[in-house]
């Protein structure tokens, strides 16, 4: 199984960009290195200016090419895929899982992370679970996240996510669920979460 180890500002990036949005849909690409048979992801940058719905988010075609721009002056980064969230709706929790639409928008080589953030029932520790994904709570949220990575992709059509009906006329990718590791997020605080400032 592939492995995803994520950087402590790229987990921080990833789950803050979940929580902002709670309850619509995240979204933001990934940065860092590849290595055999593992991906570390040092940046992850998350799209402000998107229409966002509880299930599907759509990019601006100028802001997607100004991040492009300017990504593009750093080689020491590698852009390595996307992230996004699912969140709770209606009494359905959100999963860590990839939806056909989700699929037909990864490309060969690349990875993409999913946040399934729900409400908080208890306090759980941060750690690699057995299904690979990475899971805990912060805050009044729970949250997990699933990894994947394609193997065979059809040809990249647009460099951005488009609206559904244009997605679906892709051929099917092969996804494959990947292991998610963060040695920051498993020793957060030792299981302690500290108070916000202020807090009492």
């Amino acid at each position: 199984m592939k492995e995803i180890y994520i950087s402590e500002q790229a987990f921080l990036g990833v789950i803050l960009a979940a929580a902002e949005v709670y309850r619509r849909e995240c979204y933001g690409l990934l940065f860092g290195y590849s290595l055999p048979g593992k991906v570390i992801v040092e940046g992850a940058i998350a799209y402000q200016t998107a229409e966002r719905k509880f299930s599907e988010v759509s990019l601006f075609e100028r802001q997607n090419r100004v991040i492009q721009e300017i990504i593009a002056r750093f080689p020491n980064y590698e852009y390595l895929g996307e992230f996004h969230s699912h969140s709770d709706f209606r009494g359905r929790e959100g999963e860590a899982g990839m939806t056909d639409d989700d699929v037909a928008d990864m490309h060969e080589g690349e990875v993409a992370l999913v946040v399934a953030i729900n409400p908080r029932r208890r306090r759980v520790r941060w750690a690699t679970r057995r299904d690979g994904t990475l899971s805990g709570t912060l805050g009044h949220y729970g949250f997990r996240i699933g990894g994947y990575h394609v193997c065979q992709s059809a040809p990249r059509l647009r460099s951005l996510r488009g609206k559904r009906q244009d997605r679906r006329r892709r051929p099917r990718p092969r996804y494959f669920r990947a292991r998610v590791c963060c040695p920051y997020a498993v020793g957060l605080l030792n299981g302690r979460e500290r108070q916000p400032a202020g807090a009492m």
